[in-house]
């Protein structure tokens, strides 16, 4: 498939002057939905994208085009809380509008509506039938996982006995995706079970983000496709759920607003992690402040490098908000195609469609349900190559461990840089594109689940402060028990027994977690953070209920020090946004509630009659 780079000006995107809802117009005032969708500029003509202060009205925003010429239309229905506007303007006034239009204060950016695409993954190898196979042991069965190296590269199944992603959700941001059939497009089988949440189709103003390309559908295979279901392939985290965001039409192009609007959309409904398999080797201010928007908003960003084989990723990996995964082949090293250099934060498996290095069969790229590019009227298993196949296996892991309640985007971050692996021969790292190494899912999974050490260690130190009044006393057996069960189960619960049989109790149940995180079994990782969890409210009404039943004391103080332990930890090393709380009063919210669940361990160490038992 040729690589189209084509940079310019103009919108690739359909209709012309399309009103939302119905006919508008500017007596309509704040309640005018005029959204542009203009297939091409006109003749001499260029579209500029205006990205106006958060919260400007239509009023303002029609004064501001009045003021300049300009007619100025929301780029989508969604545009509206953003401020996004788009506008046409004449070719040879293009820059002078936009030096004159920095200067005004509504206008936080503005430039040229340059054209994306999608960053090329393949050549494309004919499709694979699928068949009965003998799969290994831990290998889920999915006939044609034995195609799958790269989930064996990256440790994937053994990483699901942790978390495999249930309650996350990720925005693909690309082509669509085919998990459902439209004309003659068929939907991707193997993503019949895969959750789907709802997405936009910002090329088309639609609510239905279907694909008609590919792309899309192959990027979210990776990310999520069925698994275990006894057809096709896996994916990384097959229970996270995909929210479809189409930027870019079926051959493969995009404006630079759709692909804003995107991000915006993706990180006001509910998506905990972005994947962006496009790009392009300009730097744009609106695409930057939509990548910084998305991580304020709690969102990892994880975008593909490139492949142009440069010292540098492309644009928007190239962003410090945004994670930029490189590409490597199945015997571990960088792909020859992949983008490199001291901006790659990871590396994971892109594949090469030349050649079949591990003997089994099919070339080594890395295979998933998609449509087929070629004709998308027939859908089937296809190896793609490229860092846009590299990048969702990132963002699968990262749906992991939310599953696991990291939903932080700088713990995300942290954790997936802490976990990844380098060949033995790797030494300059980052000079040769790995970033911080290759994803690896297993140790990503257990680094998460690891944290309980720490939150009861801190818990710990907490319990050492009631060391002088326990003194006081002689304590039983069974007093003993209940104080550090209470501490256990407050701080850290049973967060190492992920395996078989036992592990698939605690698994799901709330008991593998410390109190304050039982709220991701209850609610998951969209209802992480409720304050009336992580707060001293359990552990206060613990000690009063302790004082009508005395034999209870010590597990209530051993559970207000557990509390307290991971309120203190969570303060100082932040996992999770808290609901309702600006992030500037987080920390103090979660040291008060701390100190006053240990104040509350105190005084029922200090108060308790020695005689209660």
């Amino acid at each position: 498939m040729r690589k189209y780079w084509q940079w310019g000006v103009g919108v690739l995107v359909l209709g012309a002057g399309l009103w939302w809802g119905g006919w508008a117009s500017d007596s309509e005032g704040e309640g005018g939905w005029v959204v542009a969708k203009t297939a091409q500029p006109a003749r001499g003509e260029v579209y500029l994208v205006l990205d106006l202060r958060d919260g400007t009205t239509w009023d303002e925003a029609q004064d501001l085009g009045r003021r300049y010429g300009l007619e100025l239309e929301y780029n989508s229905q969604h545009s509206r809380a953003n401020a996004l506007f788009v506008a046409p303007v004449a070719e040879d006034e293009a820059q002078s509008l936009v030096d004159s239009l920095r200067s005004e204060p509504l206008v936080e950016a503005v430039e040229p509506n340059y054209n994306f695409q999608l960053i090329e993954p393949q050549r494309v190898e004919s499709g694979v039938k699928g068949g009965a196979v003998s799969l290994g042991k831990g290998a889920p069965n999915d006939p044609l996982y034995k195609y799958q190296w790269n989930m064996e590269l990256i440790d994937a199944p053994r990483s699901w006995s942790w978390s495999q992603g249930a309650g996350s959700v990720v925005a693909v941001i690309d082509t669509g995706v085919a998990y459902k059939a439209e004309g003659e497009r068929p939907a991707a089988e193997d993503l019949a079970q895969t959750r789907v949440v709802a997405g936009y189709d910002f090329v088309n103003d639609d609510n239905e983000a279907l694909d008609d390309h590919g792309h899309g559908t192959h990027v979210a295979g990776t990310v999520a496709q069925s698994t275990n279901n006894k057809l096709g392939v896996a994916g990384v985290a097959p229970q996270a759920a995909i929210m479809p965001i189409k930027v870019l039409s079926g051959a493969g192009f995009g404006s630079l607003a759709d692909i804003a609007d995107g991000i915006r959309f993706a990180a006001d409904n509910g998506a905990q992690v972005i994947n962006m398999s496009l790009g392009g080797p300009i730097h744009s201010s609106v695409l930057g402040k939509a990548v910084a928007y998305a991580r304020s908003q709690g969102v990892l960003v994880v975008c593909a490098a490139g492949n142009e084989s440069r010292p540098r990723p492309s644009y928007p990996a190239a962003y410090p908000q945004a994670l930029a995964v490189s590409a490597v082949d199945s015997k571990l090293e960088l792909a020859w195609y992949s983008n490199y250099g001291e901006q790659i934060d990871l590396a994971a498996p892109g594949g090469d469609s030349r050649r079949d290095y591990n003997g089994d069969g099919m070339v080594d790229g890395i295979c998933q349900n998609t449509l087929n590019p070629a004709d998308t009227t027939e859908q089937g298993y296809y190896p793609f190559q490229g860092t846009s196949m590299a990048s969702p296996h990132v963002a699968g892991v990262a749906a992991l461990l939310v599953g696991q309640g990291i939903t932080a985007p700088q713990e995300l971050e942290r954790i997936l840089k802490a976990s990844a692996t380098n060949p033995r021969w790797l030494k300059d790292k980052n000079k040769k594109g790995y970033g911080a190494g290759i994803v690896n899912a297993q140790r990503a999974t257990a680094l998460a689940a690891q944290l309980g050490y720490w939150r009861l260690g801190m818990a710990l130190l907490v319990l050492a402060a009631l060391l002088l009044p326990l003194s006081r006393r002689a304590l039983s057996r069974s007093q003993w028990l209940g104080l550090g069960g209470g501490l256990v189960l407050g701080a850290s619960g049973l967060f190492l027994a992920p395996g078989d049989p036992l592990g698939s109790l605690i698994a799901w149940g709330p008991w593998r977690y410390g109190f304050p995180a039982w709220d991701l079994y209850l609610f998951g990782p969209s209802g992480h953070g409720n304050l009336l969890f992580y707060s001293a409210l359990v552990p206060v009404l613990a000690a009063v209920g302790a004082k009508f039943q005395p034999r209870m004391w010590s597990l209530a103080a051993g559970f207000s020090c557990g509390v307290a332990g991971h309120l203190l930890y969570e303060a100082l090393w932040p996992s999770l946004q808290l609901a309702l709380l600006p992030g500037c009063c987080q920390g103090v919210w979660l040291v008060v509630n701390g100190l006053i669940a240990a104040a509350s361990a105190w005084y029922l160490a200090a108060k308790e009659p020695e005689s209660a038992e």
